[in-house]
């Protein structure tokens, strides 16, 4: 069969939604995705996104343009290639925006996306074990607290106390400011990705088929009306036609290269690369954004206090027996088990910096320089903790562009960040409370100093430069097909490709604004409401 109701592109966190929901009252449904199925086993070992962000088959293998604002670095920029897509991959948080970053989305003309109206799909795909005021119990998507709760959380809670912030018993409940343990896509000692929670379950609807390992070529488009998507598979061609939609849900990078691929995107851009242009569409692959990282790093006075020690050598595998045996352990952290959310400045609505970490840290790699790099995995001799630093609204804006016309070859990705010096002051104003946070009182004896960027880096200049040299993507890009009441958004709220019927995208792209939050909770709840959005148009026509 090559023609159904509707031709799913991915299945990442968005796709494996659609997959289960158009499916689920009998229409048929096809899903195609690039990767294979999910059998790596590091993809289900919690603390295996260290892996697996890099790894040749289970990625894209991107990386970006070098830029001058993070040290003329071209940066890995890892998006899944697999059932699951991303959240196969990532570090597993489940955090909720702030209610402001939507309400926002609702003032720029995206009708129906505010806070009220987006919550119930929040709920919608939650089952988190833990109950509470606002939060789902009956979803297809697994959350849990963290399996096992380091002892150096207890001080670091009381620290947070020490400089004036609360203590958050639910990061995602009604308030955000504070400090809180994270939340897991987790059962038990198993990652549940997407494609575990909504798309693995609805395989067995005879009305739902996947085709992966399946490039996508192009979107077709017949007397501008989406028909079908073209593909290559085992190095034949052909065309998978919808009757009613194309939705393409293939992530920041992939949606709009797919649309530029199509002709669908920057005139000039497309027809310099000898593409014709189907419709001249500036918004199409601009309005990139995402969160940047700097990792500073803290030595401890023990090794009780962290897990470096427990992840090296032959204590290794005691964890793996532990995690298998009893389903916790060093196994099922995530790069983040607490965050704190922070003003830095007064007046401001929402918190503009986000600390998380946990209690490991990387050996420095050998190189030359005065800010060393890290080797993400390998775990320092000595027992230390690591402080992710980054700003939740960045003011930077990249962008996604063709490389080649050649649907296999890799976009050219330009986050810029940090290129507006709003989001340089902001990451500074993080690592100097980072600094304050961890020298308060009842961390004494407990945190021994400051080893990255250390006491050397003393001015505002030197924390740049530092952050600059080091720092990286938080691997949360969105916004490049966004959504918008303005005829230069791509999309209007419906999530509708202006000017070309049967077509709407469903990811991250479609974000007018990154959101105060990890991003892939956002994304199953857009994916969730797009559901019922298609299925009413459906029920309509």
């Amino acid at each position: 069969m090559s023609e159904f109701d509707y031709v799913v592109l991915g299945a990442g966190s968005a796709g494996c939604v659609l997959a289960n929901r158009l499916s689920a009252d009998g229409a048929s449904v096809a899903v195609i995705e690039a990767g294979g199925p999910d059998r790596h086993p590091w993809i289900h070992i919690p603390a295996g996104y260290a892996k697996i962000l890099t790894h040749p088959h289970l990625t894209w293998g991107y990386r970006t343009e070098p830029d001058a604002a993070t040290g003329h670095r071209a940066l890995d920029y890892p998006r899944g290639r697999v059932w699951g897509g991303s959240s196969s991959i990532n570090g597993l948080g489940h955090v909720r925006g702030h209610p402001t970053d939507y309400d926002l989305w609702a003032q720029k003309g995206c009708t129906g996306w505010g806070w009220e109206a987006l919550l119930p799909y929040f709920q919608r795909h939650e089952a988190f074990a833990g109950g509470g005021e606002g939060r789902g119990t009956e979803g297809p998507q697994p959350v849990e607290h963290l399996a096992e709760v380091p002892p150096l959380l207890g001080p670091l809670a009381e620290a947070a106390r020490a400089i004036g912030l609360p203590v958050q018993a639910d990061m995602n409940g009604p308030e955000r400011e504070g400090f809180a343990t994270f939340q897991q896509t987790r059962r038990g000692r198993r990652r549940v990705s997407a494609a575990r929670a909504y798309l693995v379950p609805a395989l067995r609807r005879p009305n739902l088929s996947l085709i992966d390992r399946a490039l996508a070529l192009r979107i077709v488009i017949e007397g501008g009306r989406a028909t079908g998507v073209a593909i290559r598979r085992d190095g034949a061609e052909q065309v998978v036609r919808a009757r009613r939609e194309v939705v393409l849900s293939a992530g920041a990078i992939g949606s709009p290269q797919l649309l530029m691929l199509s002709g669908l995107g920057p005139g000039e851009a497309l027809a310099a690369l000898g593409i014709p242009v189907m419709r001249d569409m500036p918004g199409i692959g601009a309005n990139l954004q995402d969160h940047y990282i700097a990792r500073m790093g803290f030595r401890l006075a023990a090794h009780r206090w962290s897990a470096n020690r427990r992840i090296a050598g032959w204590r290794l595998p005691l964890e793996a027996l532990r995690w298998a045996m009893r389903g916790d352990g060093v196994l099922t952290w995530s790069p983040g088990m607490f965050s704190l959310f922070s003003r830095t400045l007064p007046g401001l609505e929402a918190p503009d910096i986000q600390l998380n970490g946990g209690p490991l840290s990387w050996a420095e790699a050998p190189g030359e320089g005065r800010w060393p790099g890290l080797c993400i995995g390998v775990p320092e001799v000595a027992p230390g903790l690591t402080i992710g630093v980054w700003q939740c609204r960045p003011e930077s804006r990249g962008s996604v562009a063709l490389a080649s016309p050649d649907p296999a070859v890799a976009p050219r990705i330009a986050p810029r960040h940090l290129s507006a010096a709003a989001d340089r002051d902001c990451l500074v104003r993080g690592m100097r409370l980072a600094r304050r946070w961890l020298t308060a009182p009842p961390l004494a004896g407990i945190v021994a100093g400051e080893a990255r960027p250390g006491p050397a880096a003393e001015s505002d200049a030197d924390l740049l430069d530092y952050a600059q040299a080091t720092g990286g993507t938080v691997y949360h890009p969105c916004g490049t097909v966004r959504m918008g009441g303005d005829p230069a958004a791509p999309l209007d709220p419906q999530l509708r490709l202006r000017g070309v019927a049967g077509l709407r995208v469903v990811d991250a792209s479609v974000f007018p604004d990154i959101p105060v939050c990890n991003i892939n909770a956002t994304v199953l709840s857009v994916a969730e409401k797009a559901a019922d959005l298609i299925r009413a148009a459906a029920r309509a026509a």
